[in-house]
């Protein structure tokens, strides 16, 4: 069945289109607030709504002695009457109870204040209030009563839209740059910002939505009511103006201080007009880029943050260059799907703390290292990065630093950031092996200097390219030295050790770790079991071990999450082990006529377990039944024992990677280890915990392929995020605790495609290139669009983002020619091509038209006669994948250049 939770009036419309209408008797549960959403929900059958009814006496009591002082016996006694009456004004409502709750809990030694509230709430209700009523007076109460440093700091979540996730560690650096946050004593701001933050979810003005394995909030939202009455304050004191297409304005609009404006997907939304927003200190813009104000003048800007999604329009960038005139921006966040092209120079800048960019740039400006006050640094992957980043001393977070489009010298340089606290890694470009291995050597030698290093995360970029066991394990060094090191999280297929990093041991501060293995002996986890604060661990290994993996009583004492993934199950838990792991994750492969005696040896000694997840593929010859076996053991396993977790879930994958033989050492200086694509064989899990992000049930087998069984990840096909979600930059997925690398598959299935259309696309509308100005109009029409392409020409079959006239040219080689060749499509969709093709022409190539239009980046593969690429178009910034054909000099291969150019 589909749960679906909080549904509004103005979305059951559109969500009810997503069911079939074929009496298949599917059980849908949705819960609203309101008796005609839930008619219309149940087709008018009212028979069909279940109303909630309020908590009763004893569990509205539970809950409110809970959060005031653990427990009703630890309650003063002089406050166990007034403690009832509270209970009762609440109306059983669990929001009213914790925020009553939330606002007594710090105040059990002032009885008159209890008192003195309880009067006000009883003299401000009506005789006979409804719940809402009492809702909306318990929140207001408990709004009154905050102190002014918190007020200020929940009255800012209005400047999102309603519904909308917002990040933990976004919320903070905002709240700084606006001013919010005082330093006091020797705690810093981030400290300071984070306790108030845990202050308004205690009291209940905020709503945690993903919380991770050691309990910290990674994200919350607002309830609705709460939110109402924020909106509502605001306005009353003029601190945020808030914009929406189909409302009113919410807010002065004669003197904007801070101005939100939201404008989704809707596409007959108008520019706001009669707006004065000189002395506006922060931007909020969600939605349509055409929907920007054309008539603003910034000069106190402080925060600026823009999300819009433009492409589909015809606009191809966002001409930022004068952004240099808001000499008092801190922060700035955009996240759009079109170039951004930023100031030749930003040095002007000088208050800048925080520049995150969740979209391709033209260019980094090369004096970004001078900016003396920037603290958070995050650029998608694949960014170029000026050299002489270590320049920036005030650094704390950096992200995505690409190890395979940076040079050596620039990633020596990442040694001069003695501030840095969160470096964020990926390797997203194939390049030589010799490149790979001084990088690596580099980076070893930089991490060391990094004493205030708390986080470093390994992740694969849009290649997913694999450093093989004998690169890394090479340069690795024992990581004694980052005694303050909370995170380190090494994400497969990227990175694999040889064997288990027993030094790890020695950070002691250690409470997430992720690592892949070659091979797991018995005793190599010994190093680790006595981290004191280890919360969570994956383990992925590559070959199945000799034994079984034991954990000896007292290992892992704090250890919550335990992810287990190889092609062979074989555990023992002997008593006193794991006391705390609530949750197991665990993955291996069903083979042909396996008896599985031996699972998970010990499993009952688990006192705390509650949770089990696991996933089963299928190694090389399994079959159905194979399958079942091995279901049915793993199940039989848990339940046989009296302490089974009230959940277990079972899923079943293609396969869950390993390596049946040893893999043949790789000599680096000679060796190929990159002449590889990357074969989606995997079926990607979904994680159904709505508190934990999606984990990936299997990963990913790096293979040679030929062309024609190439992914059309070559064409860097990207995730759609949901709408609410687009703020929500990639490497959010890493915070959470239970997050992996996920695959997702890019192969065009027959009749759709991740960036197609039915509908076929005008190539003589011309793009659109927008200008935005914060001094004068903001937007301004290229002068120089690019010329449109000739459709005129059959089609092949190829990948729907290729054309066939594009080019590109080589620079490699004595006498080399590069060709834009159609990418094929998978069999089935060729198939269905074919008739419709078979008589057209092939497309011929017009290389002189096309000839610098393409620029050529990050090589994706080699094969027969070349290497191929991913290329961008210069004008407009479209993605191909390209092959460098490099043909020989002499007379037999000129002749097939020849027929080959006709």
């Amino acid at each position: 069945f589909i749960v679906i939770d909080d549904l509004w009036e103005t979305t059951w419309d559109i969500v009810k289109s997503a069911f079939p209408d074929g009496n298949n008797y599917s059980r849908i549960i949705t819960t609203a607030e309101t008796d005609g959403v839930a008619l219309e929900c149940c087709g008018s059958q009212s028979d069909n709504i279940l109303k909630m009814k309020p908590l009763g006496s004893h569990a509205s009591a539970e809950l409110f002695f809970s959060i005031v002082c653990g427990s009703e016996h630890r309650c003063p006694d002089q406050l166990k009457e007034v403690s009832y009456r509270f209970i009762g004004k609440c109306g059983g409502l669990p929001l009213a109870t914790i925020c009553i709750a939330g606002l007594l809990a710090s105040q059990t030694d002032n009885s008159e204040l209890w008192h003195h509230l309880q009067k006000c709430l009883c003299s401000n209700l009506s005789t006979s209030p409804t719940l809402e009523e009492m809702l909306k007076e318990v929140l207001n109460l408990s709004y009154s009563c905050l102190p002014h440093y918190l007020k200020t700091c929940l009255l800012y979540l209005a400047m999102y839209p309603e519904g909308f996730t917002m990040w933990k560690v976004d919320l903070l650096k905002q709240w700084i740059s606006e001013g919010f946050i005082t330093a006091k004593e020797e705690k810093e701001v981030e400290e300071i910002a984070d306790s108030y933050f845990y202050e308004l979810v205690n009291k209940g003005m905020i709503q945690p939505e993903q919380i991770n394995h050691n309990d910290e909030v990674l994200s919350c939202t607002l309830h609705h009511t709460v939110r109402d009455l924020i909106m509502y304050k605001s306005k009353e004191e003029n601190f945020i103006t808030s914009i929406d297409y189909s409302k009113a304005i919410t807010g002065n609009s004669n003197m904007v201080r801070r101005l939100s404006l939201h404008f989704s997907s809707a596409k007959y939304a108008t520019k706001p007009s009669g707006v004065i927003l000189s002395q506006s200190r922060s931007l909020f813009f969600f939605g349509l880029l055409r929907c920007l104000p054309s008539d603003v003048e910034f000069k106190l800007l402080r925060v600026l943050i823009l999300d819009f999604w433009g492409n589909q329009y015809g606009h191809t960038s966002l001409n930022l260059t004068r952004i240099c005139s808001l000499v008092h921006l801190r922060y700035l966040k955009i996240s759009c799907d079109i170039i951004v092209e930023l100031p030749a120079q930003m040095r002007g800048l000088q208050y800048m703390e925080t520049l995150e960019i969740n979209a391709r740039l033209s260019a980094v400006p090369l004096d970004i290292i001078h900016l003396p006050s920037l603290l958070h640094l995050s650029l998608r992957d694949e960014t170029n990065l000026p050299d002489g980043i270590g320049r920036i001393r005030s650094l704390r977070t950096l992200q995505y630093f690409d190890l395979g489009n940076n040079t050596e010298d620039n990633v020596l340089s990442l040694g001069g950031l003695m501030n840095l606290q969160y470096l964020h890694l990926t390797y997203s470009t194939v390049q030589s092996d010799e490149h790979l291995k001084r990088n690596m050597v580099a980076l070893a030698s930089s991490v060391i200097k990094l004493v205030n290093l708390k986080s470093v995360i390994l992740a694969p970029g849009a290649l997913s390219t694999a450093i093989y066991h004998d690169v890394l394990s090479s340069v690795y060094s024992p990581p004694v030295f980052l005694q303050g090191l909370q995170k380190l999280d090494l994400l497969p297929p990227i990175c694999m050790f040889s064997s288990f990093p027993k030094d790890i041991g020695a950070v002691r501060k250690l409470c997430y770790l992720n690592l892949v293995v070659r091979e797991l002996r018995r005793n190599d986890i010994d190093s680790i079991t006595g981290l004191p604060a280890l919360t969570v661990l994956s383990l992925y290994v590559r070959q199945p071990p000799a034994e079984s993996i034991i954990f000896n009583n007292g290992a892992f004492p704090a250890l919550k999450y335990f992810k287990y993934m190889c092609g062979v199950l074989c555990l023992a838990f002997q008593e006193g082990a794991l006391p705390n792991v609530h949750r197991l994750k665990l993955g291996f492969n069903a083979r042909k006529g396996q008896q599985y005696d031996v699972l998970l040896a010990g499993i009952q000694h688990l006192v705390n377990l509650k949770k089990i997840d696991g996933i089963i593929g299928a190694a090389e010859g399994a079959e159905e039944p194979d399958r079942s076996a091995a279901e049915s053991a793993f199940k039989d396993t848990i339940h046989k024992h009296s302490r089974f977790p009230s959940y277990v879930n079972v899923k079943r994958v293609d396969w869950v990677e390993e390596e049946n033989e040893p893999r043949t050492e790789v000599n680096s200086s000679s060796s190929k280890c990159h002449e590889i694509l990357q074969e989606q064989r995997g079926v990607n899990e979904t994680e159904e915990d709505t508190k934990q992000f999606a984990d990936s049930g299997v990963t990913n087998q790096i293979m040679q392929m030929s062309p024609q069984h190439m992914d059309l990840c070559a064409a860097d096909t990207k995730l759609t995020m949901p709408s609410n979600n687009r703020m929500s930059f990639p490497e959010k997925l890493h915070d959470n605790i239970a997050a992996e690398a996920v695959s997702f598959s890019c192969t065009t299935s027959s009749g759709s495609s991740p960036k197609s259309s039915s509908a076929p696309s005008s190539h003589h509308s011309l793009p659109e290139t927008y200008t935005w100005d914060p001094e004068g109009s903001p937007w301004s029409r290229a002068l120089s669009p690019p010329t449109p392409r000739n459709t005129s020409a059959p089609q092949s079959a190829m990948h729907p983002m290729l054309s066939p006239e594009d080019h590109i040219s080589r620079a490699e080689g004595t006498w080399s020619t590069a060709y834009f060749h159609p990418l094929p499509l998978p069999p089935s969709a060729i198939s269905q091509v074919k008739a419709t093709l078979s008589n057209q022409p092939a497309p011929k190539v017009e290389m002189s038209l096309v000839a610098g239009q393409w620029e050529k980046r990050k090589l994706i593969g080699s094969g027969t006669f070349g290497d191929v690429y991913e290329a961008t178009n210069r004008h407009t910034g479209a993605l191909c994948a390209v092959k460098a054909i490099s043909i020989p000099n002499d007379s037999r291969s000129a002749e097939s250049l020849k027929q080959l150019d006709q």
